[in-house]
């Protein structure tokens, strides 16, 4: 399969799973939020071995390596916010920022950590 194809297939099953996640969003009445389930459901059809990761190869390389570009607009939509709106409110944003940045880093340190240690001991034997 070349690597065009191969990359069309991985976004078009991305963005199915993240359109499937929508609709099970509306199901359980946006509790969880449509990317969070579409990741749920894209991480269920590749456990059950439904969907294959070299699927997703290309795609998801292409979308990591150009990550940072995702986060633009949300980064300058924030800046464009004027201060007066959240002067009040500042030291929360500020701090519960810092807090949840902090507990994001530990927490997929952990997992990491955990996952690294798991593929030396499978390796290993």
């Amino acid at each position: 399969m070349t690597k065009i194809l191969r990359f069309i297939i991985g976004i078009a099953l991305i963005v199915i799973c993240y359109y499937v996640g929508e609709l099970l969003s509306i199901l359980v009445r946006g509790f969880i939020s449509p990317a969070i389930m579409g990741m749920l459901v894209l991480f269920v059809l590749l456990q059950s071995k439904i969907f294959k990761a070299t699927w997703l190869d290309k795609a998801s390389e292409f979308l990591l390596d150009n990550l940072v570009f995702f986060f633009i607009p949300a980064t300058a939509g924030v800046a464009l916010i004027p201060f007066f709106i959240i002067k009040q409110d500042a030291l929360i944003v500020i701090t519960s920022s810092v807090l949840s940045s902090i507990v994001v880093l530990l927490v997929v340190g952990l997992i990491t950590d955990k996952f690294e240690k798991r593929d030396e001991k499978r390796n290993n034997t």
